[in-house]
C-alpha cells in the first residue's frame, strides 16, 4: 500500500493566505487637521486675548494711547521620509503563493510601514533644521509642549487627581483638550479610574468591558486613545485641532528607471507638524509605573 509517508511526490499545502499582525494604527496623524505646506520650514501665527478685567469708562471718554499685541509666529520643520523598493524580474515572473505581483506587493507593505514612521515621528521627533549633512526633522508632539508640562521623574505614579490637575491647568491656559494619548501600560491605569469614567456594556452580553476610552472630566470629555508609539511612561493631553500636519510632498509611490534586471521604486512623504498653540495642549512625563 502506498501511503504519505512515502510518497514523494505529493505537491506542498501552502495557502495563499499571507497574515501579517504587525499593527497599522495611527491615530494621532488620523485625527490631526491637515494642511499644505510651501516651503521646507512651515509656519503659523498663534495670538492671545488680553486677561478679562473690570472695564468701566467715564461719559465722554476719548481715546488715549492704544496698545495691541501682534500673532506670534511658530513653525517647524519638514521631514523626508523614504523607504525603497526592489525586486527582481525573475521573482515578478515566479509563481508565489499569495502574492500576484511581487513588486506591489512590496509596495504596499512600504507605504503602511511609511504612514507608522510618520506616526513615530509626530510623536517622538525632536526637530532639527538640518544641514548638508544631516536631515531635517518634525519636531513631534511631545517636544513641542513646554507650557503645561509636568515631569513625575520616575517616582510619582499616574493617579487621578493628577490627571485632572494637568486637565484644569491646560484649561486654564486657554485649551479645550479633547483627546489624550497613551501606550497601554498607562490605559490600564485610566481603566482604573472611577469618578469620571465612562465603561461599556455589550447590549446583547451585558458583559462589563473593564477600560475606559471616554473620561467626563470638569473640563470636558476626554477620548482615552491607544498610542502605539508614546513612552510607556508618558500622557500626552491635546486639543486636536490645535495641531496641523503639514504636506510638502505627499505620500507617494515613485518608480525608478530600470537599469538592470529588477524594478526599483522608492515611496516618499515630506510632510511637518506645527502645533498651532502648543500652549492648550499637556503632558505628563515620566511617571511611575514599577
Amino acid at each position: 500500500m502506498q501511503t504519505t509517508y512515502d510518497t514523494s511526490g505529493n505537491r506542498e499545502d501552502l495557502s495563499d493566505l499571507i497574515t501579517n499582525i504587525s499593527p497599522e494604527d495611527t491615530p494621532f496623524f488620523t485625527m490631526a487637521p491637515k494642511t499644505k505646506a510651501t516651503n521646507t520650514y512651515h509656519e503659523t501665527q498663534k495670538d492671545s486675548l488680553a486677561d478679562a478685567a473690570e472695564n468701566a469708562q467715564l461719559e465722554g471718554w476719548s481715546i488715549g494711547d492704544v496698545t495691541h499685541t501682534t500673532p506670534d509666529r511658530v513653525g517647524g520643520y519638514s521631514q523626508i521620509l523614504i523607504k525603497d523598493v526592489e525586486v527582481s524580474d525573475t521573482q515578478k515572473a515566479v509563481n508565489q503563493a499569495g502574492v500576484k505581483n511581487a513588486y506591489d506587493y512590496q509596495v504596499t507593505k512600504r507605504l503602511k510601514e511609511i504612514a507608522r514612521d510618520i506616526e513615530f515621528a509626530c510623536i517622538k521627533g525632536t526637530g532639527a533644521a538640518g544641514d548638508a549633512t544631516h536631515a531635517r526633522k518634525i519636531k513631534g508632539v511631545m517636544a513641542w509642549m513646554t507650557t503645561n508640562a509636568t515631569d513625575n521623574a520616575g517616582t510619582t505614579a499616574l493617579t487621578e487627581d493628577g490627571y485632572n490637575d494637568m486637565l484644569q491647568t491646560v484649561w486654564q491656559n486657554g485649551g479645550h483638550p479633547d483627546v489624550t494619548l497613551v501606550n497601554g501600560t498607562l490605559k490600564r491605569v485610566f481603566s482604573g479610574f472611577t469618578a469620571g469614567s465612562t465603561k461599556n456594556v455589550e447590549s446583547k452580553s451585558k458583559k462589563l468591558i473593564a477600560s475606559v476610552d471616554v473620561y467626563e472630566s470638569d473640563f470636558g470629555l476626554q477620548k482615552i486613545v491607544l498610542e502605539r508609539y508614546i513612552n510607556n511612561d508618558d500622557v500626552a493631553i491635546l486639543e486636536k485641532d490645535l495641531w496641523e500636519v503639514a504636506f510638502l510632498r505627499k505620500t507617494k509611490h515613485v518608480p525608478l528607471a530600470k537599469v538592470g534586471d529588477s524594478t526599483r521604486g522608492y515611496v516618499r512623504a515630506e510632510l511637518a507638524l506645527v502645533a498651532r498653540n502648543e500652549a492648550g495642549n499637556g503632558k505628563i512625563e515620566n511617571c511611575d509605573i514599577s
